[in-house]
């Protein structure tokens, strides 16, 4: 069965339930059955019994279209979608245990979210590099949408002169390139997760075999991001609709940006796997106003997407910095073919809203869509940096090496 296919199939039957563990073994599925609610899943072997294996989300556990968890056999065994494994007598070599510590969502729902507080001024050193839209200015929300490692970032922050007139030609209109704010979920969760990712890079450094150390550094990684980003504390009387740490501080940061009187150009990126998020995030009341820009951004070559994040993730070891986020390898395929069905919905959206304001006669911001195809040759640095790290684990970064 063919790897990709079955994540982009994950929605159909052969996947009813929304809460699947996935045994992957030379890009098949050898077992895929229920995860109970203490994270334990049973799976068939092959001689005909059953075991029950320890499971950690993979990619995002609250997605029901998309594979929900991969396994960790006893703790010392398992095979991660996406990785280059390591075959060993019993199956493929695994991280060790996780040593992380990470608080639970309950602990983090705690957490005081008053952007004055000192542990949010990465946020008021953002926001004092840009103004608010002046008097008779409509501002923008942008959303760059499409897989990592592929020039989203870039494109707003350094993309040329040339590639943002080409966006307003396109458009029909001026995007101030040079004043929007740019909220990002890699710098929410960076901060607030800082303790436990200097302890991961720690102990990244006492692993010498780089296989070990990779798989060990993308699956905490991901068990940081899910945590932070996805997990949510249970239902109660005190907080009857929880929702993230990610999604809270998120709604913080928007709701300064956007005060009447006092308004930001926005521009947020996504992987657009999700369509409704983009949908809900766009429809908002707080951008009523705004002229909206949906940006679908493309490589020509995905391998060298799968090279730039493979090498982005050793950097971070290398460096002790968190540089993206983490997704990559065979994964961002089925990332990009669903960003470009996210990016229909958004044209289609756009249009239905536009005909709907000029119908309205209504002066309001109006919605707009562009795509880019990106086409460069990697740095070589690049790629060295992923031959150094399994040839001779060298820190090149920590050199100030690019």
């Amino acid at each position: 069965m063919d790897f990709l296919r079955t994540l982009t199939d994950s929605c159909c039957p052969a996947f009813p339930h929304p809460r699947q563990a996935i045994v992957m073994q030379d890009d098949l599925i050898v077992a895929s059955e229920k995860v109970s609610n203490d994270m334990t899943a049973s799976v068939l072997l092959e001689s005909g019994g059953e075991k029950e294996y320890r499971v950690l989300p993979w990619p995002n556990p609250l997605k029901p279209k998309s594979v929900k968890y991969f396994i960790y056999k006893d703790q010392d065994e398992t095979v991660v979608p996406g990785m280059e494994l390591q075959p060993t007598g019993n199956g493929f070599r695994a991280p060790q245990q996780l040593p992380l510590s990470l608080p639970s969502a309950a602990e983090i729902a705690s957490w005081p979210l008053d952007l004055s507080l000192p542990q949010f001024k990465w946020n008021q050193d953002l926001l004092d590099k840009v103004r608010p839209v002046q008097a008779g200015e409509r501002p923008w929300v942008i959303v760059l949408m499409g897989t990592p490692g592929i020039g989203k970032t870039h494109l707003l922050n350094h993309g040329t002169v040339e590639q943002k007139e080409a966006v307003d030609a396109k458009i029909g209109r001026k995007v101030p390139w040079d004043n929007i704010f740019f909220k990002q979920i890699d710098d929410a969760i960076h901060n607030a997760a800082r303790a436990q990712l200097e302890k991961l890079w720690a102990e990244c450094e006492k692993i010498e075999d780089p296989h070990e150390c990779f798989r060990y550094y993308w699956s905490s990684k991901q068990q940081i991001f899910t945590r932070f980003a996805v997990d949510k504390p249970d239902v109660s009387e005190s907080n009857p609709k929880p929702a993230s740490y990610e999604f809270r501080l998120g709604v913080e940061i928007v709701k300064k940006l956007t005060q009447p009187g006092q308004l930001y150009n926005v521009a947020m990126e996504t992987t657009g796997l999700t369509p409704g998020l983009v949908k809900f995030g766009l429809t908002a009341p707080h951008y009523a106003e705004y002229h909206k820009l949906v940006i679908l951004v493309e490589m020509d070559d995905l391998e060298q997407a799968r090279t730039i994040t493979h090498s982005r993730l050793i950097r971070e070891m290398n460096s002790c910095s968190m540089l993206g986020g983490e997704q990559f390898g065979k994964y961002l395929d089925v990332i990009a073919e669903k960003a470009k069905e996210t990016f229909k919905v958004c044209e289609e959206l756009a249009r239905t809203k536009n005909k709907e304001l000029d119908d309205a006669g209504s002066g309001g911001g109006r919605w707009h869509t562009y795509h880019v195809k990106n086409s460069f040759h990697l740095d070589p640095s690049v790629q060295r940096r992923i031959d150094e790290f399994y040839g001779h684990k060298a820190p090149i970064d920590k050199d100030g090496d690019e």
